[in-house]
């Protein structure tokens, strides 16, 4: 606080943390918070990331993140998010005390909805000129590559079943599991790779996911309808996993069955993220939550 003085007189402010000065002391993210309130006229929260109610959410759920909840607990001798009430009593306080939690995704939508400050979801902004459209062009095999170790994302079910594909399609198809590369050598696999298969525990696909499409690839990931609906997305390209080898495997095999439509899914998918998250269209939808929220608090005061 040593700068606050330039934290002062501005219109809105947007937080992405709601424990950005201690998850050990709640307490003491109190004290920025009040600030800002008392100094500005608007102060928002985004959902985005994991906290301590969004994980007690899933985790005692019988929902499909649950399982990303049950990996994230994977080789941790402790998690600061589970079962932590003070955390979640200061979670519940933020949330009461601003103007508005504007989620990103369905999977940070549903923890919070019973909450009057909660609003609809702002989909996640994608800059798509970063990256450049390539067709997706098979040669002799299909291509497909899993690029996490991370047992958030389902990987021991999408390893398992790239292995049982790797027995009974190994002639129509290349299944790569690897992580930790190289940066040169994970964008040569990348550039030759057709179907990026990114995560089975998941509603929803990322940024890894959307930059992947905009060069032209296929991802196999999160894409369930009530999640879709949510999003206001007309149709997605995405192919739907789950953390299931059969499942996983059925969707690879349904691809390898549609290779001659791969091209062409993958240019859908390019001008997917260019209608539904382009970044300046986002930002748009922020202004006007702003505006509007600005201006009901200028008619009440006159």
């Amino acid at each position: 606080m040593l700068h606050k003085s330039l934290l002062c007189g501005f219109d809105v402010v947007l937080l992405i943390e709601p424990n950005n000065i201690s998850s050990r002391y709640p307490w003491l993210n109190r004290i920025p918070y009040d600030y800002l309130r008392k100094h500005n006229k608007k102060i928002y929260l985004s959902g985005a990331g994991i906290s301590a109610h969004l994980f007690d959410y899933w985790y005692n759920s019988e929902e499909k993140y649950k399982s990303y909840m049950e990996g994230y607990l994977v080789g941790k001798t402790k998690c600061q998010y589970r079962n932590n009430k003070k955390l979640l009593q200061w979670e519940d306080e933020l949330l009461k005390m601003v103007d508005g939690y504007i989620p990103i995704w369905y999977e940070y939508y549903m923890p919070f909805k019973d909450y009057k400050t909660c609003r609809n979801i702002v989909r996640i902004p994608v800059n798509p000129t970063i990256f450049d459209y390539k067709a997706n062009i098979v040669k002799d095999k299909i291509v497909f590559y899993h690029g996490s170790r991370s047992e958030c994302k389902g990987t021991r079910y999408i390893k398992a079943a790239f292995e049982k594909m790797q027995k009974h399609y190994g002639d129509k198809g290349e299944f790569i599991c690897a992580c930790m590369l190289p940066f040169n050598e994970y964008m040569k696999l990348v550039e030759r790779t057709n179907v990026i298969v990114d995560d089975a525990n998941s509603y929803s696909v990322a940024m890894n996911g959307f930059f992947s499409m905009l060069k032209g690839k296929l991802i196999m990931g999160g894409a369930e309808p009530v999640a879709n609906e949510m999003y206001g997305y007309e149709s997605n390209p995405i192919f739907n996993i789950c953390p299931n080898v059969d499942q996983i495997c059925e969707t690879m095999i349904d691809i390898i069955n549609r290779k001659d439509e791969i091209e062409t899914i993958g240019l859908r998918g390019r001008q997917f993220v260019e209608k539904y998250h382009n970044y300046i269209d986002i930002a748009q939808q922020y202004i006007d939550i702003f505006e509007a929220d600005l201006n009901k608090q200028e008619n009440e005061i006159k």
